[in-house]
């Protein structure tokens, strides 16, 4: 999916307002680390800004929206809970496009969650009709993957969406990587993609 003028526009004014969505966000945790107490991702959509940013995304790119929601309801099928939406870099969207989602999934009736990676152990049992929606943030930094760091920031999540921006490539083995640590990849987002022929929305499904 490809999320493009649209991103460019309203994401500007959004971050004339509000904190950028990934500045608060800790890295990558080790095994030592005490786990950060960030606010899960749904508070931060209470913000007008950030709800006026969401309602115009979802109203003007229904299908692609449509479609994103359906590979999760897929996966969900498939018993995968807790679905990472994760990036190669910090301000990739990955914040916006979890709230979105979680809009998505409540219009076709689920019961949608969203969390960031310090509380998805945070928000009760995982019962067989909740998604839990993780706003991941940095997976796939530039450079080589470093496994034993993924293993850690991927605990607790069952599959993941890669967001990346439209003038940076996904690392080449990122599904690899997360298929031999137990995630399934279900693909990826683009983001902050140059327009095509004059703008608009366009893109496919991960």
């Amino acid at each position: 999916m490809t999320l493009d003028l649209l991103d460019h526009a309203f994401i500007e004014r959004w971050n004339a307002v509000l904190p950028s969505a990934d500045a608060d966000r800790p890295a990558p945790m080790s095994p030592s680390t005490p786990t950060a107490a960030s606010p899960p991702a749904l508070e931060r959509c209470t913000d007008p800004a950030h709800d006026d940013l969401v309602n115009r995304l979802l109203q003007a790119a229904k299908p692609e929206w449509s479609s994103l929601a359906d590979v999760i309801e897929s996966a969900r099928r498939r018993g995968r809970h807790a679905i990472a939406i994760a990036a190669c870099e910090r301000g990739a969207g990955c914040t916006t496009i979890v709230a979105a989602l979680v809009r998505t999934l409540h219009g076709r009736g689920h019961e949608a969650v969203a969390c960031d990676s310090s509380g998805i152990h945070a928000t009760g049992p995982t019962h067989g009709k909740r998604i839990m929606l993780v706003d991941a943030g940095v997976w796939f930094p530039p450079g080589r993957i470093h496994r034993q760091r993924l293993m850690v920031a991927s605990a607790g999540c069952d599959a993941a969406i890669l967001v990346r921006k439209g003038n940076r490539e996904p690392p080449a083995t990122w599904a690899v990587t997360l298929e031999a640590l137990g995630v399934e990849p279900l693909g990826e987002v683009m983001s902050f993609a140059p327009p095509f022929g004059g703008g608009g929305v366009s893109g496919a499904t991960p």
